[in-house]
């Protein structure tokens, strides 16, 4: 359940105990380590759109075009669930009722994420993006807004989303992590992962 405005209330699909863990969770800095179909990016499109029905701005942002539209489908589905909500789909955004906005983006060049301000920004698929849309585009966004941001991935070898997991499981201020494979999801059968266990080699199934 979402209040977007005095008056209005939105109610979402309700996320898991596993999506909730993370959707609950009082830390600016969220990253989640999970293997396929878990559920982490319906994570970030709830969070996206939850402060975006509240009235502030938010981004999805995907490595390509490709998987960022993975997001938009998502979001504009729960979009058609809040009255007054306008979906621009050449924009690939959201204008919520409350003045808020949430916008779907690609990381293919990371100079193109440079200069807006936010309330809070979702990195789907955060290990396969350059570390600069982050650091020097990304980042600095948030500052005036005291935004939040949302990492979630799956692993991608010991590159920067390694390293930022590392630094919120260590327990960094403000910073939390999460981890869950494939096999943990609700939505993924024991005979499904263990077909995928014998149809890959040991480095791509772990």
């Amino acid at each position: 359940m979402v209040t977007a405005a005095p008056g209005l209330i939105v109610r979402f699909p309700k996320p898991d105990a596993f999506q909730e863990e993370i959707v609950r969770s009082p830390a600016r800095f969220k990253v989640v380590a999970a293997g396929r179909r878990v559920g982490k990016t319906y994570v970030g499109v709830w969070m996206a759109a939850r402060t975006g029905v509240e009235g502030g701005r938010t981004w999805l942002v995907g490595p390509t075009y490709k998987i960022a539209l993975e997001g938009w489908t998502l979001l504009r589905s729960m979009a058609k669930q809040v009255p007054g909500a306008i979906v621009r789909e050449t924009l690939m955004e959201i204008a919520w009722p409350s003045g808020g906005l949430t916008q779907v983006r690609s990381a293919d060049n990371p100079d193109s994420l440079r200069g807006a301000g936010l309330d809070g920004v979702v990195l789907d698929e955060a290990a396969f993006m350059d570390e600069e849309a982050w650091s020097d585009a990304l980042r600095p966004s948030l500052a005036d807004r005291q935004g939040w941001a949302l990492f979630i991935s799956t692993p991608r070898g010991r590159n920067w989303f390694y390293r930022l997991y590392e630094l919120a499981r260590g327990g960094a201020e403000g910073w939390a992590a999460w981890h869950r494979r494939t096999g943990e999801s609700d939505y993924v059968t024991d005979a499904e992962v263990d077909l995928a266990r014998l149809q890959t080699s040991p480095e791509r199934f772990a």
